[in-house]
């Protein structure tokens, strides 16, 4: 033990102050942590990190991080005697300098501001989307990820349902999703910058979309398909940069693997959860990062094709919200692509139809085939539902009026009447379409929730309706 050591602690030995007061035993090869039940004996050979904060030290080896909170000490004083104990010990092994000075690095690398860019923004788009699928129901249509509709050429799907979020669930989906990002986003993102992070995020969007349309599922929407991604590349991270990381920056391997494990198992419980989309976000976040890690933690920047990688992900973010664009803003022609493709597509749902046949007639301006693909979607909707939706019957009668066809209108309104007892805007509908209201001039629809609500459109993954064909769909949780 050198002079230097003994000095500042007024001449005794720095283990033995480390050992009063502290939940440590100093051993001729490592030291124990108490109480002896934990079984926490640490190599010095295999610190790798010491340091410590205002309420607890933190000990990194290559295999494990552990953290000793103040609480376990007699006083700060306590714990910094233990922080300078261990420090000389690794400084005694034959590398001791070097080990020493990979622990300054590493103090260095913890102090430093690090880039925070890309999970921040995500997260802010995702609230921004969200902020405007209150506004527009709709835009949870457009943007949800449906493999039927991607395979038809609506490939905008693949990215945009990554920003969407269940409005139903809220705050739960939203919350859950932005939490698992924020915590885990950031860990990955000081490790690998932005560039490299931005690129785990697009590989494990299309990873999680892949794992989506492998298990057929329906409709899938939500975040964690990334958050899973993000998982996946910490994991891969901890297992082979650990050596090189800050001790702060690390979490305990024994809970992060408890964590994934409870999360598989919600995974497989819980039907709503779309477990598949979890598994291809990891495996695709881990995988990628594999190729990162090395440079990573040595501090190298991103190698030119990461580069490129980064901006391909960004533009084809980009690309996805400028291609769903024209639907949102309810141009006829785009809708009329849209309708068709929902109607040839090999699953039939009667929300979508309907909520796709509303707005192509009520919030557009149709053309004669426009008109009749909505009247198609309705008619296949309310078949679905063995006529018992008022609702959408009245969008099949609301496409028949846009074709013209008054007396099909008329017999399907009145339908609705007669489910309703004679709801007031099923009514007014009927005397709109006689010509004793202006054809513009369509009634108030009564305020949303009710038995029947007036439109599918603000609620698209609603409840089932009796008798309703609906679709299987998984939201990322």
């Amino acid at each position: 033990m050198s002079t230097r050591n003994r000095d500042s602690f007024g001449g005794a030995d720095p283990e033995e102050v480390a050992e009063r007061g502290s939940p440590v035993v100093f051993e001729k090869a490592g030291v124990l942590v108490l109480p002896r039940r934990r079984g926490s004996r640490i190599a010095y050979a295999d610190i790798v990190h010491v340091a410590r904060s205002e309420s607890a030290l933190a000990i990194g080896t290559a295999r494990d991080t552990l953290v000793l909170r103040q609480r376990a000490f007699a006083g700060p004083e306590a714990m910094e005697a233990l922080e300078r104990a261990l420090k000389a010990r690794v400084g005694a092994e034959s590398n001791g300098a070097m080990r020493l000075a990979r622990i300054a690095e590493l103090d260095a690398a913890a102090a430093s501001r690090r880039p925070r860019a890309a999970t921040l923004t995500f997260m802010a788009v995702c609230l921004l989307v969200f902020l405007f699928q209150w506004g527009d129901p709709f835009l949870t249509h457009v943007g949800v990820f449906a493999p039927g509709l991607f395979r038809s050429g609506e490939v905008w799907r693949l990215f945009t349902a990554h920003f969407l979020h269940d409005p139903l669930l809220f705050p739960i989906h939203l919350g859950l999703n932005l939490l698992c990002i924020g915590v885990i986003g950031l860990l990955v993102e000081r490790v690998l910058g932005s560039g490299r992070t931005i690129v785990v995020m697009g590989f494990a969007a299309v990873g999680s979309a892949y794992g989506c349309w492998l298990a057929g599922y329906h409709q899938t929407l939500g975040a964690s398909g990334v958050a899973a991604g993000l998982a996946g590349a910490l994991l891969c991270i901890e297992f082979n940069g650990s050596r090189r990381l800050p001790v702060w920056w690390r979490i305990p391997r024994r809970v992060f693997v408890a964590a994934i494990l409870a999360q598989a198992v919600l995974d497989y419980f819980v039907p709503f959860v779309a477990g598949a989309a979890h598994l291809g976000g990891f495996f695709a976040g881990y995988l990628v990062t594999r190729f990162f890690v090395s440079g990573a933690v040595l501090h190298r920047p991103p190698a030119r094709l990461t580069q490129v990688a980064a901006a391909a992900v960004l533009l084809a973010v980009a690309c996805s919200a400028l291609a769903a664009a024209p639907l949102l803003r309810r141009d006829g022609r785009a809708l009329e692509s849209h309708g068709l493709r929902v109607l040839q597509s090999d699953f039939e749902n009667a929300r979508d139809d309907n909520t796709v046949a509303w707005v192509m007639v009520a919030e557009s301006r149709p053309s004669e085939l426009g008109a009749q693909v909505a009247a198609a979607l309705a008619e296949r909707a309310v078949a679905a539902t063995d006529r018992r939706n008022p609702d959408l019957l009245d969008t099949l009668a609301e496409a028949l009026f846009a074709l013209g066809d008054v007396p099909g209108a008329l017999i399907v309104i009145d339908e609705a009447i007669d489910l309703t007892g004679g709801e007031r805007y099923f009514v007014e509908q009927r005397r709109r379409f006689m010509g004793e209201r202006a054809p513009e001039d369509r009634p108030e629809a009564p305020e949303w929730p009710w038995r029947g609500s007036p439109r599918s459109t603000p609620n698209p993954f609603g409840p089932s309706e009796p008798g309703g064909s609906e679709g299987r769909t998984e939201t990322f949780i």
